[in-house]
């Protein structure tokens, strides 16, 4: 995987001195950075992100049924049903990134580290 690097005081010097020269034309738009901290992975397949759709409703339907029924773990399966909706909706790993990060940090850790996983098994 590559790695991107921010440029150097010289490559920025170098590309002023191009885009100022009459002879460059037009000036070329800034390529878009993707931001910090985030590894960018392509889209899934939307078979793929069917069928983990499916599976996340179906944990979180055992987890809401869980916190009622006293044989049925309702928070581990409401925390796989996140985990696996977030592979299938970047939405809804949004709304979970804004919801968890700061409250629970240690349980958004092992979300973000199943996600990773299982990404990078599906690149395979």
């Amino acid at each position: 995987m590559e790695t991107l690097t921010e440029p150097g005081v010289e490559e920025l010097e170098e590309i002023a001195a191009d885009r100022a020269s009459p002879s460059a034309g037009p000036i070329p738009p800034p390529e878009p950075r993707p931001p910090r901290g985030r590894r960018r992975f392509r889209a899934l397949p939307w078979k793929t992100r069917v069928i983990l759709a499916l599976v996340g409703a179906a944990l979180l339907i055992l987890g809401v049924a869980g916190l009622f029924l006293p044989f049925l773990q309702g928070i581990l399966f409401l925390v796989l049903a996140a985990a696996v909706l977030s592979l299938a909706s970047e939405r809804v790993y949004g709304w979970l990134r804004d919801l968890a990060s700061e409250r629970w940090p240690g349980l958004w850790l092992r979300v973000e580290r199943f996600r990773t996983r299982v990404l990078w098994k599906f690149r395979r």
